[in-house]
Formats: structure tokens, sequence, C-alpha cells
């Protein structure tokens, strides 16, 4: 397969996650780790960009949490001057543009609570059923909180971006997405690139790019980059 374009899509770093807290919206910034990680990532999409002869949109796109803002400004920083586009302007600077819609899957009024306060209130609440088992990795349950959403609504939205993304991206172009595992996988298993039964079965690791590109039948593909197999499915905490 030789691709015109590719998008790469990039999980944030490692970051310090409450223990027992759904990712969500949290605010908290990338561990010591995740910030090399964010380095390497950006050697290897510069390594990338060069064996394919690709040139790399020098507006990387992020999710508005801090851990991926991080992770991109981080990756930009480690891109090769020399493979970044010159259009439209001639400019070769780096940017980081932030969009809600490549956030994680929000758990609303529930935000920055761990699992067990949120059990709790929802057991405590006449109007709600008892949550059901496995309820943080099943796609299609939310929480009946104000704000919250299922990891296929966050799929959608993400998948809506990487469409958006992909339709004013020029040729032998690579663009940058950093996000967050979950919605990025459900964002993929919308566009054709996952199946159902790989949503639950993989993850991401952390700050390493899949690279997927879409075909001239509007088909989409993973062009390199590599899943990480779930070991425990059914503890996954939003990403």
């Amino acid at each position: 397969m030789n691709p015109k374009s590719v998008i790469a899509l990039i999980r944030h770093g490692d970051y310090r996650q409450p223990q027992g807290v759904p990712s969500a919206l949290l605010p908290y910034p990338l561990t010591p780790v995740g910030e090399d990680q964010a380095r390497h990532c950006g050697k290897l999409i510069g390594e990338f960009s060069a064996s394919h002869h690709f040139s790399i949109d020098r507006q990387l796109d992020s999710s508005r949490q801090l851990r991926a803002w991080q992770t991109a400004s981080l990756i930009a920083e480690a891109l090769p001057i020399e493979a970044l586009s010159k259009r439209p302007t001639g400019d070769i600077a780096t940017k980081i543009k932030e969009f809600e819609g490549l956030s994680e899957r929000s758990v609303g009024a529930a935000a920055n609570l761990d699992i067990a306060a949120i059990a709790a209130i929802v057991a405590a609440d006449p109007r709600f059923a008892p949550l059901p088992a496995g309820w943080k990795s099943n796609s299609d349950f939310c929480l009946p909180f104000q704000g919250a959403e299922s990891l296929r609504q966050a799929g959608a939205r993400v998948a809506a971006h990487i469409q958006h993304a992909w339709q004013v991206l020029a040729h032998s172009e690579l663009k940058l997405i950093v996000g967050h595992g979950a919605a990025i996988r459900h964002a993929c298993a919308q566009l054709g690139i996952l199946s159902e039964a790989d949503v639950a079965d993989l993850s991401m690791h952390h700050a390493q790019p899949i690279f997927v590109s879409c075909d001239e039948q509007g088909r989409w593909h993973r062009v390199a980059g590599e899943w990480k197999i779930r070991q425990h499915a059914g503890d996954e905490l939003g990403e």
C-alpha cells in the first residue's frame, strides 16, 4: 500500500492518573516517563516521514487535556525542521491547536471521582438503576449524570475530527492528532479500521503512533504502528 497522505493517531504519554479514577477529563500532567515517551514519539514520526517522503503538517491537533497538550508539544519539539510542511505561507514553526472533540469519554458530574464513589452515588440515588458489571469498558453505557457520554459517543466525536482533518490534508502530508486511547479506538471502529471485537481486545501504547490512511473508495486502513494487547479488558478506566 502506498498512501497519498497519512494521519498519525497518538495516545498521550504516561501521566499522573489517581488510582481508581476514570481518565475522562482529568487535569493532571505527564510523568517524566510520559515526557520521554513523547520526545521519542517525535523521533519516530520524523523517521516515518523521511522514509515515506511525507512532509509533516505543522499544526498538531490535541485534546484540551494537559496530558495530550504536553505530549503534542514535546513531539513538536522533537520533529526535524526539514520535515515540516511549508504550506501555505512558508512558515516552518509548529503550533498546537486544542479541540474539545478530541477529548476522552466524559463522565460528566462524576468527574474526578473514583469508581467506588461513583458506584455509591448511583446506588444512593433512587432515580438510577445499579451500575452494570464492566460499565467502564462497555462501549454503549453512559453514566446517568449530566454531561456524561458513552465511549461510542466519544469515538464518534473523534472520528468526525479525523475525517475533517483528512479532507483538508495535502498530498504527501502527514497529520498528527494527539488524544486518548479509548476514544481513538472507538473512532477507528466507526471508520472501519478496527472491528468491534478489536476495540475490546486492543489498547494503545503511550505516545506510539498508529498511522492510518483513506483510499480513493473512502475506505480507511492502518498503514503502520502496532496496537497494544489489553491484558484485563474489564479493568479499563477510560483509556
